[in-house]
């Protein structure tokens, strides 16, 4: 009994120990794969908050400048900065949160500060019970790839290019042809693509063909095999046949799998090859020179052929020539001649087949661009028996490369050059285009926006009604022309806001990939609307204050303009027309004759300048005013052909001036005549006083019964009534001063002196 405990207990002994060294075994692996691997690998520890890193391997400290120690014990915050986007870092922490598998792309940045794009994958680790232990994070720098699908998504449209291709290429979906381009149509004869849309593609094959080119197109599909070409007969829309050489590949048209089947007539080139060649004279039984090849050359008997194409592209009539390989050197460009001359004897060694582009220059000059491609056939006994081509003028592409590159420069100068904020979005909101301007306006870099939504630079309260905007504008609905403007709010990297005037413009609606987007910056704008409209409401305020009366004249159309401030100086309803013949009858006949010569010598004169004067005018009512009126004319025209093109003036009613001016110019009149007659009375007073008083002192010595004494009293008496004559002559010049002074103020303007200035002319 104790034997078998013991021999029990030594079996779970070693197994244990067998367990934990087949464990140790396998992490050791893990950990050497991990480090060997070339993507970026962390392992964080899922049983802490936050996630701290517990290993890196080298990748991961290659890929983003770290050393080891400045990883392990940290979260993966410290790959984060001003652009990762908020969203990818949710995504993260809720997978983390949850222990499940996530896979998000993000802007991460290296311990320098360069940015780079990281594709995350997130793999969480399991104990025994199910319970998340650590989670491997597996990296890969993306930006290269993002980069790609970026400049994919400006090229043009894959159905521009196919048009422009020689070779003829359809389309098929559920075995049905949904795209033909116009080569293709050419070679099957038809007027129109609606004569083969909607058709199944093999009607278009011979009847005895159509199974075999079926499963062939079926076998190399799923065999991938893209380069492998089969040869067939296709059947016209004429009834007629067509030998052709087919290719095709899988692809995705307009989110479907669909079918690409690339094709080219070969008829003509297959006779000549049947009446050149016959099986066997230069290869033997069996053996055919030309499988599809533009050039054949047997090596073993030194024979060439060129089929008429080859001719046509090196610029000779077919035939013309001898087709030999010293012909071919010779036509290649002298810059490319080396190059493809090593690549074709190259070919006698590697045994590879050669492919490359490059110029030929034509008997008449001209230079064009080939694609050259060859493949060395070998015989039984591995030695090299024939080499067979292809050469095609791939001029037009290149044309249309150059031509595509030129637009793309071109409008990228455009956006550069324009002095507004310019960018191009997907359908979905993200940037893939921005100018310099949108940089400086918003305080990012060109790499911080490109990826992200159009909605980052805009505030949150404006982000969902721009979403609407994009939408309306890539409806089915929407046209080339149209565009969505709007005022929103702009936002910058700091975090300030500022207005903005954004735009959409869509191009290519039905297909709604792309959106050009403008962006104004309205800050200079609105604060001059600011102090346009601060400026008139001072200016308004100054008008109503000082009761000042404009107007406007427009000689071209003799149509006037009164305020409302002149029409109460002028006393006249707001329903009366403005004119200048209302203007001189309501002028005092007085002045009206030097008011209408005055205003025509201004116009006669053609100077520029403002003009001054004043006189009275008499309203409906009789009341009669004084008005002062400046007034400045502008003109258009040099010499006899000078004429005035708009007036504008004000005036002011001066009648309390007036009255002022009048009334003391009376006061400083009577106060003339009392200081005058004053000045009399008092001489006149101290005259008689010293008369009274001598007379006084007189008549106190002479005897009261002489005549003397009579006679001077009766001086005394005449003295007397003299002095009180002056003091009353003294107190009614007061009093008549005083009356004359308030009568003047109170007297009709109208029975004042006519004292108005009659001067008309610039103020100095």
């Amino acid at each position: 009994m104790t034997a078998g405990l013991f021999l029990g207990l030594l079996l779970l002994v070693g197994f244990s120990l067998w367990f934990a060294i087949r464990q140790y075994q396998e992490n050791v692996l893990k950990s050497r794969v991990i480090a060997a691997t070339n993507c970026s690998v962390l392992v964080t520890d899922a049983t802490l908050p936050h996630h701290p890193v517990l290993y890196v391997n080298h990748a991961f400290l290659s890929l983003t400048g770290y050393a080891e120690q400045d990883v392990v014990g940290q979260t993966t915050v410290i790959l984060n900065g001003p652009a990762t986007d908020r969203v990818s870092i949710e995504k993260l922490a809720l997978a983390l949160q949850d222990g499940r598998e996530c896979r998000v792309s993000l802007r991460h940045y290296r311990k320098n500060g360069t940015s780079f794009w990281n594709e995350v994958t997130l793999s969480p680790i399991q104990d025994r019970r199910g319970r998340v232990r650590s989670v491997i994070w597996v990296m890969r720098d993306v930006s290269r790839l993002l980069q790609v699908q970026a400049e994919l998504h400006q090229m043009p449209s894959p159905t521009f290019l196919c048009d422009l291709a020689s070779e003829g290429m359809l389309v098929t979906a559920e075995s049905e042809i949904v795209y033909v381009n116009k080569a293709g149509l050419q070679i099957l004869g038809a007027g129109s693509a609606e004569q083969v849309i909607g058709n199944p593609y093999l009607d278009i094959v011979y009847g005895e063909l159509q199974e075999s080119v079926r499963l062939w197109i079926v076998q190399t599909i799923r065999s991938s095999h893209s380069t492998k070409r089969l040869e067939t007969q296709f059947l016209r829309c004429d009834g007629q046949g067509v030998v052709v050489e087919l290719s095709v590949a899988p692809i995705l048209w307009e989110g479907k799998e669909s079918v690409l089947i690339c094709f080219s007539d070969i008829s003509r080139q297959r006779q000549i090859e049947t009446q050149s060649f016959h099986a066997g004279h230069l290869l033997g039984k069996g053996q055919s020179i030309a499988d599809n090849e533009h050039w054949g050359w047997a090596i073993g008997h030194g024979a060439e052929i060129w089929s008429e194409e080859q001719y046509r592209v090196f610029g000779y009539e077919p035939g013309s020539v001898p087709p030999t390989y010293e012909t071919f050197k010779k036509a290649l460009h002298p810059e490319d001649r080396d190059r493809v001359l090593t690549l074709v004897e190259e070919t006698f060694t590697s045994d590879r087949p050669y492919d490359i582009e490059c110029r030929i220059i034509q008997p008449g000059g001209d230079v064009r661009f080939v694609r050259c491609r060859g493949v060395l056939i070998q015989g039984s006994s591995d030695q090299p028996i024939r080499m067979s081509g292809k050469i095609e003028d791939i001029t037009d592409y290149k044309l249309v490369a150059a031509m595509a590159e030129e637009r793309d420069h071109q409008f990228k100068t455009v956006m550069e050059a324009v002095p507004n904020g310019m960018l191009l979005t997907r359908q979905d909101g993200t940037i893939s285009l921005v100018n310099s301007h949108v940089e400086r306006m918003f305080g990012y870099v060109r790499d911080e926006l490109l990826g992200r939504p159009v909605e980052c630079l805009l505030s949150v309260r404006d982000r969902e009604p721009q979403r609407n905007a994009r939408a309306t504008c890539c409806s089915p609905g929407a046209s080339d022309l149209m565009s969505v403007s709007r005022k929103v709010h702009g936002l910058r990297k700091d975090g300030s806001e500022f207005p903005v005037e954004i735009c959409l413009h869509p191009i290519d609606p039905s297909k709604g990939k792309t959106i050009l987007t403008t962006m104004i910056d309205l800050t200079a704008p609105e604060r001059t609307d600011e102090a346009l409209t601060d400026i008139k409401a001072r200016f308004d305020l100054a008008v109503l204050a000082g009761q000042v009366g404009t107007f406007e004249h427009d000689h071209r159309t003799n149509t006037q303009v009164w305020s409302p401030i002149l029409r109460d100086i002028y006393g006249v309803s707001g329903d009366e027309l403005p004119s200048f013949e209302r203007y001189l009858e309501l002028v005092h006949p007085g002045d009206r004759e030097r008011m209408r010569c005055a205003a025509l010598r201004v116009l006669d004169t053609g100077k520029e300048g403002l003009y001054t004067v004043e006189h009275r005018l008499i309203r409906p009512n009789g009341a009669v005013r004084h008005i002062s009126l400046c007034t400045l004319t502008r003109f258009d025209g040099e010499g006899s052909k000078r004429q005035p093109v708009h007036t504008i003036g004000m005036l002011v009613d001066i009648t309390d001036r007036a009255n002022t001016a009048v009334a003391v110019r009376v006061v400083e009149e009577m106060e003339t005549m009392r200081t005058l007659i004053g000045g009399i009375a008092h001489e006149l007073n101290n005259s008689l006083t010293a008369v009274l008083g001598f007379s006084e002192l007189a008549l106190a010595l002479i005897p009261a019964e002489t005549k003397a004494h009579r006679h001077i009293t009766q001086v005394i008496g005449a003295g007397r009534k003299a002095r009180e004559v002056a003091q009353r002559v003294r107190r009614a010049l007061d009093q008549a001063s005083s009356y004359s002074v308030s009568r003047s103020v109170d007297q009709d303007p109208s029975t004042l002196p006519n004292e108005v200035s009659d001067s008309v002319g610039p103020r100095s």
